[in-house]
């Protein structure tokens, strides 16, 4: 998934990019590997990181980040599934997550989902910086 961060957001303030109607394809992925729902126990984060988008972002602004999956019909019930606290003083255009051992199958067994990835900042940002977001996930069964 792609998003961008505005320039000119500020310190004192928790940045929330939502990312919603994202297809899960649990269904697809079933089938393509002979499984059935009954057989997968949990879905849990294998990998998650950003990245500039055009290869020369500066993410040296990111205090810190969280990554939040939800169901778009209520986004208070929320699975932090990454995170980085803190972030590398200077991490350049690429910044791997830390990905949280928390299962959520629940989020994925519906045709769509959504996600929040939440900034808190040491910097207020100078520039636009178009992001890349690549999740990996893994099924347990």
């Amino acid at each position: 998934q792609q998003f961008t961060i505005p320039a000119g957001i500020g310190v004192f303030q928790v940045h929330h990019f939502y990312l919603k109607n994202i297809a899960t394809r649990y269904e697809q992925l079933l089938e393509q590997h002979g499984k059935t729902d009954e057989e997968i126990t949990g879905i849990v984060t294998a990998q998650a990181l950003l990245t500039g988008v055009f290869g020369d972002a500066n993410l040296n602004f990111i205090d810190q980040v969280s990554l939040r999956v939800y169901d778009e019909t209520n986004p208070n019930d929320y699975i932090e599934i990454a995170y980085r606290q803190p972030v590398p003083l200077e991490p350049g255009n690429s910044l791997a997550l830390i990905p949280s051992l928390a299962d959520f199958k629940r989020f994925l067994t519906n045709p769509r989902f959504a996600m929040d990835v939440v900034f808190w900042l040491r910097n207020s940002t100078g520039q636009e910086t178009d992001l890349q977001l690549d999740l990996q996930l893994k099924a347990k069964y």
